[in-house]
């Protein structure tokens, strides 16, 4: 990216997890960290397709579209811990918190920069998420700073996806050539 393209910039397009809810961190190694964390040691292998299983269970379940960060992170973690056979609720809800806490302090601080960014530029947000991202960015307060907010299982189509990109710029009436996407994977 050069000096004239950053210019010409209008737009910003954000994705959700791993992006604004951290520092680049996929969720999946942030749950390779917690099951450390809490003590409940299983093989990084297992850990991955239950986490995936659970994943794909969070973007078919209707309830999940209304729910708030916490209680997300309560079903996801529940889920977890159910297709694990683990049957520890302190650890299940110190899981809860310990993910909770951190994505918190991330969304707050990143609330202040989008606060910031909002003057001179267009914001949107673009994620593959549960049906939800819309709920926990009210919930976060960055809603009020976004002109566009896109999760994939709502649309019915997902990063990379060109189409799901096409329809934040049309929402945020700029195009490609005016915008950047910030996200955490080159591949979506």
């Amino acid at each position: 990216m050069n000096n004239n393209t950053l210019r010409q910039c209008k737009a910003i397009i954000f994705d959700f997890g791993g992006t604004l809810d951290s520092d680049g961190e996929h969720w999946l190694d942030r749950f390779f960290e917690l099951y450390e964390k809490t003590a409940i040691d299983l093989p990084r292998e297992l850990i991955k397709k239950v986490f995936y299983q659970v994943d794909d269970a969070c973007c078919t379940d209707p309830q999940v579209d209304r729910m708030g960060l916490r209680p997300l992170m309560k079903h996801h973690v529940h889920l977890q811990f159910e297709a694990l056979e683990l049957k520890d609720a302190r650890k299940e809800a110190h899981m809860v918190d310990l993910f909770c806490a951190k994505t918190e302090y991330y969304l707050e601080r990143n609330c202040q920069l989008l606060k910031r960014l909002r003057g001179p530029y267009k914001l949107g947000v673009v994620s593959n998420f549960y049906g939800n991202v819309s709920t926990i960015c009210r919930e976060a307060g960055l809603a009020e700073c976004l002109a566009a907010i896109l999760d994939s299982t709502q649309l019915g189509v997902g990063k990379p996806d060109p189409q799901i990109f096409r329809r934040a710029l049309q929402e945020m009436g700029v195009v490609a050539e005016e915008s950047i996407f910030v996200g955490d994977s080159y591949e979506r």
